[in-house]
């Protein structure tokens, strides 16, 4: 056992001491960590601003701004109003004088869009109030920035506060008409006083929402995304492919004469196979625990529960390790491994659900994904993060992959040619 463990000792050292070792295994998958999970979702604390100039100054347009302010922050509350009226919300970033400078909002809105400062801006028009009170139509111009996702959300926002307002104000103005009618505009009395007052009454019906409707998705709760996704997909491949090249390391000192001088020293050729398979199983250990750690840096929700994570280290990289002892097996030259190794890396991770999250794809897909030992660790890491799950919980993902792992170490013990 002392032998294995200094040749394991001294393979390690030999990897730390390879730079390429440190950019592939640690900063690469760091970096895409960030990058993937920025791009599918992951916020990084960013607030999304609509500035807003209303230029007509009405109650009404007051009115519809706290509408329009309730609907965004329901939900998310990643929406934040900026008014060129000096009633700037905290975080804006607005001039102390916006409200002296109103007339210039326009140039100063597009510098803010260009600038990342807001990503949408809202023009409340002259005559929006009036227009309302006359049951007339009245457009409102939105800008938004070239972002890829703000656009389509403000829209939505905007677009939901304008017809619950509008649909309030409409049925203001037909209860009025319908009053006016029946009983003549004198028992209506003053038409601006009375609209103010059943409006008021009308919105207060709408907060009562008798029809409530319940979203739930058919694809079930917990679906991965953002760093929540990136996190553990990164993290999980990188530590495949790095281990996957088991093979090429082996069939190189193979080809190399290395392997076959270690058999000279006085210990079995099983103790010294032994030994180099640990080295890397250490390191793939040790680069799993590290991405981890990073990600929980920027915000990967890995859960509570240490020792299934730490199960799930250890038994996805005894796995990997035993996936590329395999792959040496049935390679003839260093070229073919290096080739094979990536090539089988980058179709198991998208195919075990690296990339995107399997219940995103179809039935078929999510079954056959499983032939991924990705799709395996995947399933783990979601019973912890999205499921409160235990040790208990991943027992079935974590024995399938021993299986694997006993299988490959089978195949790769019966099938490896020490020359």
């Amino acid at each position: 056992m002392r032998a294995i463990w200094t040749i394991a000792q001294y393979h390690l050292l030999l990897m730390f001491k390879e730079r390429a070792t440190f950019f592939v295994g640690l900063l690469m998958p760091a970096l895409m960590i960030v990058l993937l999970g920025v791009a599918m979702g992951g916020e990084m604390g960013r607030t999304i601003h609509v500035d807003v100039l209303d230029e007509d100054g009405s109650a009404l347009s007051a009115q519809f701004l706290e509408a329009l302010r309730a609907e965004m922050n329901a939900g998310d509350g990643l929406f934040v109003l900026c008014t060129y009226q000096g009633g700037a919300e905290d975080g804006c970033k607005l001039p102390e004088d916006i409200a002296e400078r109103s007339a210039e909002w326009q140039a100063l809105a597009e510098q803010r869009l260009r600038e990342a400062d807001a990503f949408g801006a809202l023009v409340i028009p002259v005559g929006f109030g009036e227009a309302l009170r006359a049951d007339e139509p009245i457009t409102l111009r939105l800008i938004a920035s070239a972002d890829l996702n703000a656009p389509t959300l403000i829209r939505q926002k905007v677009e939901a506060g304008a017809r619950r307002f509008g649909a309030a104000v409409g049925v203001t103005n037909a209860v009025l008409d319908v009053a006016s009618d029946a009983f003549g505009a004198e028992a209506v009395g003053e038409r601006a006083a009375a609209f103010d007052v059943v409006r008021a009454q009308v919105d207060a019906a709408w907060q009562e929402r008798p029809i409530r409707v319940e979203v739930r998705s058919n694809q079930g709760e917990g679906i991965p995304s953002g760093f929540n996704q990136s996190g553990p997909g990164t993290a999980i491949m990188f530590v495949l492919m790095f281990l996957l090249n088991t093979s090429t390391l082996l069939v190189v000192e193979r080809e190399q004469g290395t392997l076959q001088r270690l058999y000279t020293l006085p210990h079995r050729r099983g103790v010294i196979l032994g030994g180099k398979l640990l080295g890397q199983y250490l390191y793939g250990v040790l680069q799993f625990t590290v991405l981890i750690l990073f990600g929980a840096a920027v915000g990967v929700e890995w859960g509570d529960n240490v020792l299934g994570i730490a199960l799930i280290v250890l038994v996805f990289t005894l796995t990997a390790t035993a996936l590329g002892m395999a792959l040496a097996t049935v390679v003839r030259t260093s070229a073919q491994a290096e080739n094979i190794s990536l090539l089988l890396g980058l179709t198991l991770a998208p195919l075990g659900g690296a990339w995107w999250p399997l219940e995103i794809v179809p039935r078929f897909m999510r079954v056959l994904g499983h032939i991924s030992p990705i799709a395996w660790g995947m399933d783990a890491f979601g019973e912890l993060m999205f499921h409160g799950g235990g040790v208990v919980d991943i027992a079935s993902p974590l024995g399938v992959l021993l299986a694997m792992a006993v299988v490959c170490f089978g195949f790769g013990v019966w099938r490896f040619r020490y020359e």
